[in-house]
């Protein structure tokens, strides 16, 4: 399998010494390498971008776009897109063998959204950074991608790169449950819960959102490596994401029906009852909690319930309670972070016995 050539990294490096006066020959070392391009000592995948900037437009307006079949068995097609200088230097560019590729890999109605560009590894510098094989840009559903067949520094073919594209992509097109952000940065609902991202956060040792110094600690990354390798177990990468991501098989059943059937909200329901007199005890609900994000409590009557609310871990911890009131919007919320099951007690607060009735929302 035949490599790009390296010539992005090195061709700024001699722009930049051929721009420097005959005098520099005599500065020293040191002053010389402060010049040169850095490349990054762990190659990175690839960089999720907003919005294009000006560089990548004049790139963009050198490409001739069209839409192709991805032929999965619907009409559905994708925009692929060559620039003049890849059509004429790169070894992938046939638009349709994209689209096909695209087609192969696990999708939903995002798929239809997508545009791809082929670029050279020049070309690929100034849109998605030097060093990084490829880019999303989220706001525009474009992936941008070196047209070779084997990227540089650890192996993977253009499909892998293609396929963790896409896995941003996926992302981009799922919800979260509150009070996480987008599933972009955190990874999709079901996989993020899996993968104890939750926990991960809290505990220091995962970045949602942080493609900078914490790129390998990053979910919303290791979620579409994750993708990628879904679609191909067999290859050999090394992974360099933080080790708590590594994929597993209850991983890759997330990832498999976050993409077929996408998270849609918070369920609701209703749990009631009766409760004895005050002092005589209260009435302990189990409520599971499969996934992560916040569970509100709203009791039936705001007026006068006549009871107290208490959330307790499985082992009888305290973590929320209605003691001081309930929220500004009448409920009792409780952010779940890798808890499976909690206990709701219900206290009652009159002298005799009286029905209850909470609402319940969760993830």
């Amino acid at each position: 399998m035949s490599r790009r050539p390296a010539g992005a990294l090195a061709g700024i490096a001699m722009i930049l010494s051929l721009a420097a006066p005959a005098g520099a020959a005599a500065v020293g070392l040191a002053a010389r390498t402060s010049l040169e391009v850095p490349h990054p000592q762990v190659p990175l995948r690839d960089a999720v971008i907003q919005e294009s900037g000006r560089s990548a437009a004049r790139i963009s307006a050198t490409a001739s776009s069209q839409r192709y079949p991805i032929h999965d068995g619907s009409d559905a097609t994708i925009a692929v897109s060559v620039t003049a200088a890849c059509a004429e230097n790169c070894e992938v560019k046939d638009p349709q063998r994209v689209a096909d590729f695209v087609g192969t890999l696990i999708h939903g109605d995002e798929a239809s959204l997508l545009s791809v560009q082929l670029d050279t590894e020049f070309q690929l510098g100034y849109e998605c950074g030097f060093g990084a094989e490829a880019c999303y840009f989220s706001g525009d559903n474009r992936v941008v991608i070196g047209g070779y067949e084997e990227a540089d520094g650890d192996g993977a073919t253009f499909d892998f790169v293609l396929a963790h594209e896409y896995g941003h992509h996926v992302a981009q097109h799922r919800d979260m449950a509150p009070p996480f952000r987008s599933a972009i940065d955190w990874g999709t609902e079901r996989w993020a819960t899996v993968e104890n991202v939750c926990r991960g956060r809290r505990a220091g040792k995962l970045f949602p959102g942080d493609e900078g110094s914490h790129y390998f600690e990053d979910p919303g990354e290791a979620f579409a490596e994750s993708f990628a390798r879904y679609r191909f177990p067999e290859m050999r990468i090394a992974w360099r994401y933080a080790p708590s991501l590594r994929p597993s098989r209850a991983s890759f059943r997330a990832i498999r029906e976050d993409t077929l059937s996408p998270w849609r909200g918070r369920t609701s329901f209703t749990l009631s009852g009766r409760l004895p007199a005050r002092g005589e005890g209260a009435a302990v609900e189990s409520l599971r909690t499969p996934l992560d994000g916040t569970v509100s409590l709203r009791p039936g009557s705001l007026s006068r319930h006549g009871y107290e609310l208490a959330l307790r871990s499985r082992a009888g911890r305290l973590l929320r309670n209605s003691h001081h009131g309930l929220g500004p919007r009448h409920e009792l919320d409780f952010t779940v972070c890798g808890q499976k099951k909690l206990s709701v007690v219900i206290t009652p607060t009159r002298r005799h016995p009286t029905p209850f009735e909470l609402h319940v929302r969760r993830p």
